[in-house]
């Protein structure tokens, strides 16, 4: 019961997170291009995420056939329901699921966020969304491979599996200090996971007409937008974890998250072939020396 109590009031701190973290971009989008944002809802904006969200979910669903429908409602519920768990398999005062092994299921469940775009572009019955499916798919699993050879060396660094342990081992040094490089390629492979710019191939407007998504509206779109959202805000909470220390863990956190905006202020959309080539060409190779080295120290 504690456990349950645990989880709920943690999915709604994620989704009042998420919905704050939408105007925060969008603020700072505004300072950084000499505009303004948000403005208008209640003084300085405030309400406006909860405005947008009650204008999505008031909106008419399209009318599919029956077997097309549930394809079509599977994709943004499958990739809510993988980051909802992503965040739900962390550590809580009194928790079920107290292996050391959480670190590794967390990883195989961000794996399974490449079956939400799938459905979300299969199901949409689109040329277009199946193009940016494709691309999204292809984008994820290769990056994945390196996401999990780089959190495999901060384990053997660390020696544990154990989430905690990896944080009391960087009470005096954190890991970022010691491995700037490691830390840059893992962000650069956080942002290429969860598509942002400059890595957004996914939803390549000019490309693909939006990509994946392009036949989603409402309150589906709604849920797409969530999840891409609480990824996000889970990938920063992670490297803020593997490489950052134990200390100030939610304000660091949100360092990495205005990072990802100011990211995407700066810096324009790569081409799709420079972007594989990164992952496969340098990341992958780099990733794996520093794993067999790790090894070998150890």
């Amino acid at each position: 019961m504690i456990f349950l109590t645990d989880f709920l009031f943690s999915m709604v701190g994620v989704l009042l997170s998420v919905a704050f973290f939408t105007l925060m971009e969008r603020k700072f989008m505004g300072l950084m291009h000499f505009r303004k944002g948000p403005n208008k809802t209640i003084p300085w904006g405030v309400s406006q995420p909860i405005s947008d969200a009650l204008k999505l979910l008031t909106k008419e669903f399209p009318k599919f056939q029956s077997n097309k429908m549930i394809m079509f409602f599977m994709g943004p519920v499958i990739s809510i329901i993988i980051m909802l768990l992503c965040w739900g398999w962390f550590n809580y005062h009194s928790s079920i699921n107290s292996s050391n092994l959480k670190m590794m299921m967390i990883l195989s469940l961000m794996s399974l966020t490449a079956y939400g775009l799938l459905f979300c572009s299969w199901g949409s019955n689109s040329k277009y969304s199946i193009l940016g499916g494709h691309r999204a798919v292809a984008q994820i699993i290769s990056y994945e491979v390196c996401l999990v050879m780089f959190t495999l060396i901060v384990i053997y660094i660390n020696k544990s599996y154990n989430m905690k342990m990896m944080m009391m081992m960087q009470e005096n040094m954190w890991m970022g200090v010691f491995s700037i490089p490691l830390l840059l390629c893992w962000m650069i492979i956080c942002m290429a996971e969860s598509n942002r710019t400059p890595f957004d191939m996914a939803e390549g407007e000019s490309e693909i007409v939006s990509g994946f998504n392009i036949e989603y509206g409402g309150g589906l779109f709604a849920l797409i937008f969530i999840s891409e959202y609480g990824m996000i805000m889970f990938l920063s909470f992670i490297s803020v974890l593997l490489f950052l220390g134990s200390t100030l863990i939610m304000f660091k956190t949100f360092l990495i998250c205005f990072m990802f905006v100011w990211v995407r202020c700066s810096f324009p959309r790569v081409r799709y072939d420079y972007l594989m080539m990164l992952c496969w060409k340098m990341i992958l190779p780099y990733s794996i020396a520093l794993t067999m080295l790790s090894c070998c120290l150890l």
